[in-house]
């Protein structure tokens, strides 16, 4: 600490939650899940570097799925 620095309870007071974890306070439940993991719902184009989301029913987004249709068409 600097020589002139004062603790924050020095001048506030202690916290009531002191000694108490909020997250596991008395009364408190675990979150329900959220569901099956469906894995990872992102673009494949670019060795799977592209993290557009994926349009439905593919495994490219929107704009590489263009992409594909406009070289496919030329």
């Amino acid at each position: 600490m600097m020589s002139n620095s004062v603790p924050t309870h020095a001048l506030y007071g202690r916290p009531a939650t002191e000694n108490a974890s909020l997250a596991h306070s008395r009364g408190s439940k675990a979150a329900p899940p959220s569901g099956p993991y469906i894995g990872r719902n992102r673009c494949l184009a670019d060795n799977d570097t592209c993290e557009g989301p994926k349009a439905k029913g593919t495994d490219f987004c929107i704009g590489h799925l263009r992409q594909m249709m406009k070289e496919s068409d030329g």
